[in-house]
């Protein structure tokens, strides 16, 4: 369970961020609706995920709740102020939601999106070395977010009943500079978090650990990622800018992206419960 919560809340709290960002990016008019359900379900999934995490370290159900342990990651350890923080924006972007300031969600949405970089390995790294490592997380964060809030929106452009493909075009068109932004960030926040995790020496070990299969996974889907994305910049857009015969390739290709980065979440959460060199 503790697994579904932490890919729940950060497929929840991408999708609060990327969205906005995407709209703004755009200048489209946003789904005030859609923020404040995810707002709410951000609220109700770090609930799941504090009684998870609390049933995980005791090693018992999660119902009935362990009310005592959950007390005490609250009061003796990050989570309490983590989940103080994130309550906080996500009570904003309910409010900003709401009241239709659909741009502005945004700003608390990215808040409660960075408060992941304090629940897995970055907020354990102290020092200097931890703000560097968490400043990296964030970036990171932010970046996947961007990115999973664009394929969000661009999906559910080309599958309505009859896509506006001219408008379709448009929209690839202007995401691909900022698309090829979230993919550098992507890479050299990788980089910079692999090696505050493991460090430069003793990434040979990880070829004989979990941790290190599952993040070699990761990457693989990631390079699939990329190479669907370059298809949708350099053959489909072009293609789709010439005539709707593409909409239904564009389609196919959004959606294997779309498969990929759900992929890549589960694998994320997965990964940020395990001991890099276990």
């Amino acid at each position: 369970m503790l697994l579904l919560a932490r890919f729940g809340l950060m497929a929840d709290l991408a999708l609060l961020m990327g969205l906005p960002l995407f709209w703004w990016a755009m200048g489209m008019a946003g789904q005030r609706a859609l923020l404040a359900a995810l707002a709410l379900g951000g609220g109700a999934l770090s609930a799941l995920w504090l009684l998870a995490s609390a049933a995980s370290m005791t090693g018992t159900p999660l119902l009935p709740p362990d009310w005592a342990t959950a007390e005490i990651l609250l009061t003796m350890t990050p989570i309490g102020p983590v989940l103080a923080v994130r309550s906080v924006a996500l009570l904003g972007a309910l409010v900003l939601a709401v009241a239709g300031r659909d741009r502005w969600v945004l700003i608390p949405a990215a808040i409660a999106a960075a408060t992941i970089a304090w629940t897995g390995h970055a907020g354990a790294t102290e020092d200097v070395a931890g703000t560097v490592h968490r400043a990296a997380d964030v970036a990171h964060i932010w970046a996947a977010s961007g990115w999973i809030g664009a394929l969000a929106a661009l999906l559910h452009a080309v599958t309505m009943r009859r896509p506006n493909v001219e408008r379709v075009a448009v929209m690839l068109a202007k995401f691909s500079l900022l698309g090829t932004v979230f993919v550098a960030t992507l890479v050299v926040t990788g980089v910079v978090n692999s090696l505050m995790i493991v460090g430069f020496a003793d990434l040979p070990t990880l070829t004989g650990s979990r941790y290190g299969w599952l993040l070699g996974a990761k990457l693989a889907v990631f390079g699939g990622m990329l190479g669907l994305a370059a298809l949708n910049r350099w053959r489909l857009t072009p293609a789709l800018e010439r005539g709707d015969s593409a909409i239904a390739a564009l389609r196919l290709s959004l959606m294997l992206e779309t498969g990929a980065a759900i992929g890549i979440l589960m694998l994320v959460a997965w990964l940020g419960t395990l001991d890099p060199m276990a």
